[in-house]
């Protein structure tokens, strides 16, 4: 094809599919994913998509790349908060290695920093697709214990609350969808790995403020992040075993504490988390 800039190459700028055009992505999902059959296809564009997001990116009428944000309550350090798990991300064929994916990708970062959303996870086909974004691995797949898992949502509710500092909220909705995607499931052999989770912090103020320190301290941070903008910067953090409070300031503080990508920032914190992440999509 004739060379030219990568917006000359597209018809549109990333957009977010309306609720009545969802269906549309339905082919390149099953472009993308044809290990999934069309039981699971018919269980994910039924349960999953009236709750989520699909960012796209359109060629002559046809959605050519995607990327899915699937929305959950996570509950960190007893602090609920609104994340994404981003999922589905697929290119056709023929429009890969062209940059369509970043496009995507840094408009939901940039777009969920505005919502100031603390954190995105997801569970990679390759590390090497997310680590340029400061993506970081935080946890495998987590196994419940059966008898947790023939709890309803307030029994495993309190059993992850009395065992991890991070898990995913359960609720009338979350067991629906999990209990049609187990219906999906039956009969069909399962992955004998599950891959593990990558986390990326979208929003460096919220995501301190659900981190305890087991003393007072004042800390100065230079967080580098090329990506958003309000990340990228010198930080003010008050911390405490009651409190935590991150401010963004304009100069650059009297004295450097810690000097970190927000990668780097990630792995500090979601290192010292003991966490329960056990969804699909």
């Amino acid at each position: 094809m004739p060379k030219g800039s990568l917006m000359d190459e597209i018809m549109s700028e990333p957009f977010y599919l309306p609720e009545d055009e969802k269906e549309r992505s339905r082919g390149l999902y099953k472009e993308a994913f044809p290990e999934d059959t069309e039981k699971f296809v018919d269980f994910y564009y039924t349960c999953k998509t009236r709750d989520n997001q699909i960012l796209a990116l359109e060629q002559d009428g046809e959605l050519v790349s995607m990327v899915h944000l699937n929305p959950y309550t996570m509950i960190v350090n007893g602090f609920e908060t609104p994340v994404n798990y981003i999922v589905a991300v697929a290119t056709r064929k023929e429009y890969r290695h062209r940059g369509y994916m970043r496009l995507l990708l840094v408009r939901a970062l940039q777009d969920m920093a505005v919502q100031n959303m603390p954190f995105t996870f997801l569970m990679p086909a390759s590390e090497g697709i997310y680590a340029p974004f400061d993506f970081v691995w935080i946890c495998s797949y987590t196994e419940l214990p059966p008898r947790v898992v023939r709890m309803g949502a307030e029994g495993q509710n309190c059993y992850l609350a009395s065992h991890y500092q991070m898990f995913c909220k359960r609720d009338a909705r979350y067991m629906e969808n999990l209990n049609a995607e187990k219906e999906a499931e039956k009969g069909e052999k399962g992955l004998e790995k599950i891959p593990s989770f990558m986390v990326r912090i979208t929003d460096v103020c919220q995501m301190l403020r659900m981190v305890s320190g087991s003393q007072r301290k004042t800390l100065y941070l230079r967080i580098r992040d090329p990506i958003i903008r309000q990340n990228d910067g010198y930080f003010v953090w008050e911390i405490s075993p009651e409190f935590s409070e991150a401010v963004k300031v304009e100069q650059c503080p009297g004295r450097i504490d810690m000097d970190l990508t927000v990668g780097e920032l990630a792995s500090l914190i979601f290192g010292g988390f003991k966490i329960c992440l056990s969804e699909n999509v």
